[in-house]
This record gives C-alpha cells, structure tokens and sequence, in this order.
C-alpha cells in the first residue's frame, strides 16, 4: 500500500486527452500514486466536467477534436478561474508553448 495515498486522495484531477492509450495510462499512473482522477475524452466533455465538479488540477492534451487544449484554458478558466491548467503535447513548439502560458497555462 502507498503511504502517500491518504495525503493525495482528496486532490482531484481531470485527466483531458482524446487518445484513450494515453488517457488511461497518464490516468492509472496518477490514481496509483493516490490521486482521484477523472477522465475527459475531450475539450467539450471537460468543460462541462469542470461546470459539474471540483477539481485541483486540469493536465490536458493540446491538440484534440472538438476543442484543444488552448481553447480549453479559457474555458476552465471562465468557469474556474483558480484551478491549475497543465497542456501537453507531443507536437509542441515555442510558439505554442507561450500562447499556452499567455491563456493562463500553469507556469
């Protein structure tokens, strides 16, 4: 059993990536370390999850159908101004690396 498990239960996490391989893997690792993790399969599904939920961290993917993770960031941020948002990629570049910070990306 993990000892750190107790401390982090209550830390929620929403986990937004459109590659489920990806999700569940980012998602199992993060439960194992003892955080509640949800799940969104995209920018659309998440909004609403962050609406309806609480969370203390957004981890999101950049690029997905329907919505991204930068049109992501100011939607959580409309609804929930304080929660950290992390973007990943695996496409990433400067340039979209600053645009992300400039939406409100976790620093």
């Amino acid at each position: 059993m993990n000892p750190r498990v107790g401390k982090k239960a209550h830390f929620r996490i929403l986990v937004v990536e459109d590659d489920l391989e990806m999700r569940s893997l980012l998602a199992d690792e993060l439960s194992e370390d003892g955080y509640d993790v949800v799940q969104a399969g995209d920018g659309v599904e998440a909004v609403t999850k962050v609406a309806n939920q609480r969370f203390d961290l957004v981890i999101t993917d950049m690029r997905m159908p329907k919505m991204g993770g930068l049109e992501l960031l100011p939607a959580v941020k409309k609804v929930s101004p304080d929660i950290p948002v992390i973007v990943i990629s695996s496409f990433g570049d400067w340039q979209t690396s600053a645009e992300a910070k400039e939406r409100g990306s976790f620093r």
